[in-house]
């Protein structure tokens, strides 16, 4: 996996001016550099600050296994978290008052969701602005996310240094947006400090 080299600026009229040969390789770069992934390390640890309601929240991504979990707190231990499977397209969520619930994506609207998850943001994913940080929108049926990726140095990784989800809910026949608050990075680190953080006790868990 590579990351995405910054996009050239050029006059197209300086194309005629190159040989044919140079035209072919500076379009062959070009192509290459538009369509390297963008991606996330296998396995990382982030803290992220929630500006609306003002609380931390930690993520655990283990790619190689196909898990995310997500609490709310600023680190694996709390009583409201969310655990993705990303293998059995399920999600788990528990909060003290419900308890554990279950939501499995099984028909094809649902499961389309789950590529926004991946360790590589979608190939239909649009950069918005590009910096220090670059800003892509990608979305599914039912939501949208804006995510700004940054370059992790000395590697060919980025990590999410912002987050703000779009998603509509239902009220009678009217799809009505719904904002996420923004998520903003403070920590990060490379790998998981303890695997046991994915041990969760899922055998209670009821289907929502």
């Amino acid at each position: 996996m590579r990351s995405r080299s910054r996009y050239l600026d050029f006059d197209t009229a300086d194309l005629y001016k190159m040989g044919p040969a140079v035209t072919a390789v500076f379009l062959l770069l070009l192509s290459q550099a538009m369509s390297t992934q963008i991606c996330q390390p296998p396995k990382s640890e982030s803290v992220y600050y929630m500006t609306g309601p003002m609380k931390d929240l930690y993520v655990a991504q283990d790619y190689d296994q196909g898990k995310i979990l997500v609490v709310t707190s600023n680190s694996a231990q709390g009583d409201n978290w969310s655990f993705l499977d990303l293998n059995s397209r399920k999600i788990y969520v528990h909060t003290p008052d419900a308890g554990c619930q279950m939501v499995e994506y099984g028909n094809d609207e649902t499961k389309k969701g789950y590529e926004l998850l991946g360790q590589c943001l979608p190939s239909d994913a649009k950069l918005e602005r590009s910096g220090d940080v670059d800003f892509y929108s990608m979305g599914r049926t039912g939501i949208n996310w804006l995510v700004g990726m940054k370059p992790l140095a000395d590697t060919d990784f980025f990590f999410m240094h912002f987050s703000r989800f779009l998603t509509e809910v239902s009220a009678g026949l009217t799809a009505v947006p719904r904002k996420s608050p923004f998520s903003i990075l403070y920590q990060f680190s490379v790998g998981i400090s303890d695997p046991t953080v994915f041990d969760k006790d899922l055998s209670g868990c009821v289907a929502a």
